[in-house]
C-alpha cells in the first residue's frame, strides 16, 4: 500500500497547483500569456539538463556530435505540446541535401522552438 502512496500522493500534490494554472489560463488572455512563458521557460530548464546528461552520455559511447539533434528535438517535442504550438516546416525535404545553414534571427524566445523543429541528425545511424 505504500508503494501506491508514494505515487498518488506526489501526483495529488502537483495537481491541485496545476489544476489552479489551467483554470486560471482558461479565464484570462493575460494569465493565458504567463502561464505558456512559464511552461516555455520551464521546458527550457529541463531540457538544459536534459542536454547534460546526453552529452555526458554520448561523449561516452562515441557520438558526441548528435548531442545537439536530441536535445533541440527533445525541447521541440516537449515544448510544443506543453505550450500548445505546432510548427510545419516547408520543404523540409531540402533539409536532407548537405551542407544546409540554419539561421535564426533571435528576435523573440519562439526562435529555439523552431530550430530544434528544423535540426537533423548530424551522422548516419551506425550498424551495430
Amino acid at each position: 500500500m505504500s508503494l501506491l502512496a508514494s505515487i498518488v500522493k506526489p501526483l495529488a500534490y502537483i495537481s491541485l497547483p496545476v489544476f489552479a494554472l489551467h483554470t486560471l489560463a482558461n479565464a484570462s488572455p493575460i494569465a493565458r500569456y504567463y502561464v505558456r512563458i512559464g511552461l516555455f521557460l520551464s521546458t527550457l530548464g529541463v531540457c538544459s539538463i536534459w542536454g547534460v546528461i546526453c552529452s555526458v552520455g554520448l561523449g561516452l559511447i562515441g557520438r558526441r556530435f548528435d548531442t545537439f539533434y536530441i536535445v533541440a528535438r527533445s525541447f521541440y517535442h516537449l515544448t510544443s505540446r506543453a505550450v500548445g504550438i505546432k510548427l510545419v516546416v516547408e520543404g523540409e525535404e531540402y533539409l536532407e541535401t548537405r551542407p544546409a545553414v540554419l539561421v535564426g534571427n533571435h528576435q523573440s524566445m519562439l526562435d529555439i522552438l523552431y530550430l530544434g523543429r528544423q535540426v537533423h541528425s548530424p551522422l548516419p545511424a551506425r550498424g551495430i
